[in-house]
């Protein structure tokens, strides 16, 4: 009887040390399921980013002549020939 309470003790005292301090502790297991969560934002985030861009690669196939005018004209400031540029500063 000594024997066996022994042997259960020290699978005990391997199996606390393997939970507490081993590779795969539970420290070390909150902190990868934190960097899961941190990830799984990060794609939610650029998944739509990409569903932004593949609208504007959309628009840009079915509008191409339209939409390549005014993006030159609201992000780069371009104008056509003989066309004035205002710029009103508040």
């Amino acid at each position: 009887m000594n024997k066996t309470i022994f042997v259960l003790s020290i699978f005990l005292i391997v199996l606390i040390y393997k939970i507490m301090l081993g590779d795969t502790n539970y420290n070390n297991y909150k902190k990868l399921k934190n960097e899961v969560k941190v990830i799984i934002k990060e794609n939610k985030k650029y998944s739509e980013e990409i569903n932004v861009l593949k609208s504007e690669i959309i628009n840009f196939k079915k509008n191409s002549r339209f939409v390549i005018e005014e993006k030159a004209r609201n992000e780069l400031g371009l104008t056509k020939e003989k066309e004035t540029f205002y710029q009103i500063l508040k």
